[in-house]
């Protein structure tokens, strides 16, 4: 062997670990990155359902209120009985701002008369107790 390929003996060898090093690296940060986004949609899934089901919640309160002709809530209501898609999301109920859940802000002036202004609160909460938890809060206002 001449001297110049003597000196050059083992290149090939820290060259091939240098490429595992650097490919194992980058498996890392993949698995990382997707890991992440899995996390972030399944978060934003979760926080779709609470808000569809205040939004369920809301309008079970509004039935109460102006079809049935109740007065008040007698105090919290849960979502009675979700199904399908909200099954996860049976802790959604009607929130109490005050006790009867039910408050009274103010009044409008229309041309026929005025009007008292009435608004509740209705939560959306699902899948309590896994790390998907979440809780929406709506406010609902409404004219009568």
């Amino acid at each position: 062997m001449s001297p110049d390929t003597k000196s050059e003996r083992g290149v090939g060898l820290i060259a091939a670990v240098f490429v595992i090093v650097v490919l194992a690296m980058l498996g890392t940060a993949l698995v990382r990155i997707a890991t992440t986004e899995q996390s972030a949609v399944s978060r934003e899934m979760a926080s779709a359902y609470a808000f569809q089901a205040g939004e369920s919640v809301a309008q079970w309160g509004l039935y109460q209120l102006i079809a049935r002709g109740n007065s008040t809530f007698g105090g919290v209501q849960p979502l009675t009985a979700p199904v399908n898609g909200l099954a996860a999301c049976g802790d959604s109920r009607v929130d109490s701002i005050q006790l009867n859940g039910l408050e009274q802000f103010g009044t409008v002036l229309t041309p026929g008369g005025s009007k008292d202004l009435f608004r509740f609160g209705a939560v959306g909460v699902c899948f309590p107790g896994t790390p998907e938890a979440t809780r929406r809060r709506l406010e609902v206002r409404f004219q009568n």
